[in-house]
């Protein structure tokens, strides 16, 4: 158990971060566009009988909000128009349901049914992050292409390998094409949103802007087929800079005690790591720093001297 590597072995549901994957599919296939308005019937939508409710009774949303505030009516709507093959076939391009190849031992391939095993309900399910299971280092692949302009990188550890004075650099599979360069775009700036204006704003930084995904998701208990009623993982996958991406960040809170929504404690997570993570790599701010930190500094430059 202590030598388990989780980012490569451990699975879960993905829940709501699982939306970038549908409205990207969508967007990709000209199906929908971000300023589209769907009506998400007041948080409730019937798919072969099942009853699917949403966290909040929306109306009327753009598709850019309903990726801002997270609601699963309107993921669900966007996935039924998509369709399974279609749906399947790029679930299966961002690389869920396989492994990623990275150098690593002890690789889940994840869990997605065949598409011929797929109930009618399944289309709804997974549009929202349900009845697939994913490993942090494939979600964060995922999200990846989206920042690489579409692109999907096979991840690696290991750089080169050294004989000698002999580097041997190692042979890198050249970057498979996921969705269009347009389609990227659009989804840069719609995952901005959820930072600038919907459920992510606590993953907002300071000098960089910011992209991406809270998920809020049931745990299954396998020995009864439903889901935990209080047994939650809370989650905010995102990147910054937003438009020379320099790193992608998963956070996942398995059961987290009080506050439990992913935008509440897994967000502000993000935020810390990613402040300190961004300078110490020398990465270049892209958005001015707020009034409060260049106070701060200066009175730490004025006690300095």
């Amino acid at each position: 158990e202590s030598r388990t590597d989780r980012a490569v072995s451990s699975l879960s549901e993905p829940g709501s971060v699982f939306k970038i994957v549908t409205l990207s599919a969508a967007l990709d296939q000209l199906i929908t566009g971000p300023n589209e308005i769907i009506h998400c019937q007041n948080g409730a939508i019937y798919i072969a009988g099942h009853r699917i409710r949403d966290h909040k009774a929306y109306g009327r949303l753009s598709v850019s909000q309903i990726l801002a505030y997270s609601s699963d009516v309107g993921a669900i709507k966007v996935g039924l128009r998509l369709g399974a093959p279609k749906f399947y076939n790029y679930i299966r391009a961002f690389g869920f349901g396989q492994s990623t190849g990275v150098d690593l031992p002890g690789e889940s391939r994840g869990m997605l049914r065949r598409l011929g095993n797929w109930t009618p309900v399944s289309v709804g399910s997974i549009s929202m992050g349900q009845e697939v299971g994913v490993t942090p280092l494939q979600m964060i692949n995922a999200v990846s292409a989206i920042a690489n302009g579409g692109l999907m990188v096979r991840p690696h550890v290991v750089r080169a390998l050294r004989h000698g004075t002999q580097l041997e650099e190692t042979q890198e599979p050249q970057p498979r094409r996921v969705i269009q360069e347009t389609t990227a775009a659009t989804m840069r700036r719609m995952l901005e949103g959820v930072v600038l204006d919907g459920t992510g704003k606590r993953a907002r930084l300071d000098g960089y802007t910011a992209a991406g995904k809270t998920g809020t998701a049931q745990k299954f208990d396998i020995n009864t087929g439903h889901y935990f009623a209080h047994k939650l993982i809370a989650s905010f996958v995102g990147f910054a800079p937003i438009n020379s991406p320099a790193v992608t960040i998963l956070v996942q809170l398995d059961s987290p005690a009080g506050a439990h929504e992913g935008g509440a404690v897994a967000a502000p997570v993000f935020q810390r790591i990613a402040q300190q993570v961004l300078p110490y790599l020398d990465v270049p701010r892209d958005v001015p720093l707020s009034p409060e930190t260049l106070r701060a500094g200066r009175a730490s430059g004025a006690n300095q001297d």
